[in-house]
This record gives C-alpha cells, sequence and structure tokens, in this order.
C-alpha cells in the first residue's frame, strides 16, 4: 500500500440527529475520527469523498484527513454505517493509524479458479466474508486471494492453509475453515427437492 489517498472533512458542531439529517440532504455524512488517548472528533465529510476514496485506493487503504487545508491526521475507514432498506452511506468512523504501530482490519476474499470447479458442477461454498489480521497499516491490503483451482468434493481449506502477505498476521483460530467444495444441485434435483417439500406440506395442512 504505497499511495495514501486524501480526503477532505470539516469539523462538525451540532451532532443531534436533525443536524445530522440536513447534512445527509446536503449531500454529505456525519463522521467520527478516533485516536487512542484523545478526545474522538466529530466532522462532516462528502459522499462523494468517500465513495471516490474507495474506489480508487481500496476499503482498508490509508487517507490523510485534510481539515481546512491542512493534514489533520492519517486513518483508515473503521465502520461505514448504510440504510439497511436504500443502502445510501449514513455515517463514517475514521480511525487514526501511526506507520509504526501494529493495527487490527478485516480482509475481503477473492476466488481465484471457481469457473474451473463449475465447470466440472461443483460448487464453492464461502463460510466467512472476512478474514481478521493484524499488521502495521501500510501493508494491510484490501483483500486476500484463495485459489480453489486444485479443490475436489469434500474439500477445504483452514486460515492455515493461506499464505498471508509477508507482515500480515491472521488474528483467528488456525483451522476456520474459510471455504469447502461440495456438488452443485442440477435444475432437476432443486425441482425435485422443491416437489418433496410442498408435498409435505400438503400432507401436514391435510392432517391437521
Amino acid at each position: 500500500m504505497s499511495e495514501v489517498g486524501k480526503i477532505l472533512i470539516e469539523k462538525r458542531v451540532s451532532t443531534n440527529s436533525n443536524a445530522n439529517k440536513r447534512l445527509r440532504r446536503l449531500g454529505s455524512l456525519p463522521g467520527v475520527i478516533y485516536s487512542r488517548g484523545k478526545e474522538s472528533l466529530s466532522v462532516s465529510v462528502k459522499n462523494e469523498e468517500i465513495r471516490r476514496g474507495i474506489t480508487t485506493y481500496g476499503r482498508n487503504a490509508l487517507f490523510d484527513l485534510l481539515l481546512d487545508g491542512k493534514k489533520a491526521c492519517t486513518v483508515m475507514i473503521k465502520d461505514i454505517q448504510n440504510n439497511p432498506v436504500k443502502g445510501d452511506m449514513l455515517h463514517v468512523d475514521f480511525q487514526e493509524v501511526f506507520m509504526d504501530e501494529e493495527i487490527k482490519a478485516d480482509l475481503g476474499i477473492r476466488l481465484i479458479g471457481t469457473e474451473l470447479l463449475e465447470s466440472k458442477r461443483l460448487l464453492v461454498l464461502r463460510q466467512t466474508d472476512l478474514i481478521p489480521v493484524k499488521g502495521l497499516p501500510q501493508l494491510i491490503p484490501d483483500d486476500i486471494e484463495i485459489d480453489v483451482t486444485n479443490l475436489n468434493v469434500g474439500d477445504s481449506l483452514t486460515i492455515s492453509d493461506i499464505k498471508f502477505p509477508e507482515g500480515i498476521v491472521p488474528d483467528c483460530e488456525p483451522d476456520q475453515v474459510l471455504v469447502s467444495v461440495t456438488v452443485a444441485k442440477t435444475t432437476n434435483e432443486v425441482d425435485e427437492t422443491n416437489e418433496t417439500n410442498e408435498t409435505n406440506e400438503t400432507t401436514i395442512e391435510t392432517d391437521e
């Protein structure tokens, strides 16, 4: 992670729900900067700034927050709250980081080779979407590649099977299963299963 992004922020004086709603109507998000040993700071940031930053640099990227044109601190995006119905961003949390201090982060999983398994009528099942890790902030990637090309029915991959980038250590049990492989059901098999379920439901209703 060589390049650090930049995000413009403003101090947020009013932090009540009405003020937050006004911010969102104007295309901004309420946010908070968390720093160890310091009081949290309430800020606002343009929606487009967050979206552009993540698209350009990645979800686990480092960002310099600029306040009044000057660098306030270097952060990672700790959490983004979204509207459960519309999916719109509602709030963003930043965590101040230091290049010589280890942090915790979650890595996404990017599967390689699923097309080959699908051609064999095999299905790769994700057992988790994120892998918790520890490392220096400038070494944290967005995701980790998992090659499933050579897997077969009944095979699985655990944390201990994955090679992590240098300086990155998994923060979970080594036997945690990440993916497993099973036989994919055909359309006919799915239809037969649904028909059986419907028949069972009809039988139960009749018995009652």
